[in-house]
């Protein structure tokens, strides 16, 4: 009997916890999923101005500034990775395993990339809340108020990302392993 029969299939292994608790780490104390949160903000404020935006220039700044920010998240993901590498060459001259970053490919594409995705909820919740509970009353200038700051949103919510981040992870791991099988 294997580790993994014991845990329910709805249920991410301990393993994607504490990959999701890793990746926390340049997440939240490197704040990139601030970057990550302007990602989706300005990427779902240009598909919902699709609808109703008949001037293309405004799209097209909601989508260019959605790319900027996807850009600079990524550039401070690699760089807060690079600075712990280079900790980790500091600290020890044969680090842990379990300390030890993965290859860039799988930083690239799964870290960063569940980094990102896991934002997700957390971005509907805000459009949610600015949809539905303002009435479309919001402006620019109302969003910076003390009832919608990064703090309501990111940080009372972290746990949301966490467990969305586990189960990304968890994906990721069952998928991995089936085509290891083959």
């Amino acid at each position: 009997m294997n580790n993994k029969s014991w845990f329910p299939a709805w249920l991410p292994y301990p393993k994607s916890w504490m990959m999701a608790i890793r990746l926390a780490i340049p997440a939240y104390i490197g704040a990139t999923v601030l970057f990550a949160f302007e990602f989706w903000r300005y990427l779902l404020v240009g598909g919902l101005g699709i609808l109703s935006i008949t001037n293309k220039s405004h799209l097209i700044f909601f989508f260019g500034v959605s790319a900027i920010a996807l850009l600079l998240s990524l550039i401070w993901f690699l760089i807060l990775t690079k600075v712990y590498a280079l900790l980790l060459n500091v600290l020890w001259s044969n680090p842990p395993q379990w300390l030890i970053l993965p290859k860039l490919r799988y930083l690239l594409i799964r870290d960063f990339g569940i980094l990102v995705l896991s934002t997700f909820p957390i971005v509907l919740i805000f459009a949610i809340y600015i949809l539905f509970f303002t009435g479309f009353k919001q402006t620019f200038t109302n969003l910076r108020t003390l009832r919608l700051t990064y703090d309501l949103f990111l940080l009372r919510l972290w746990w949301l990302w966490l467990i969305f981040a586990a189960y990304l992870y968890q994906w990721c791991i069952t998928k991995s392993s089936v085509h290891n099988k083959f």
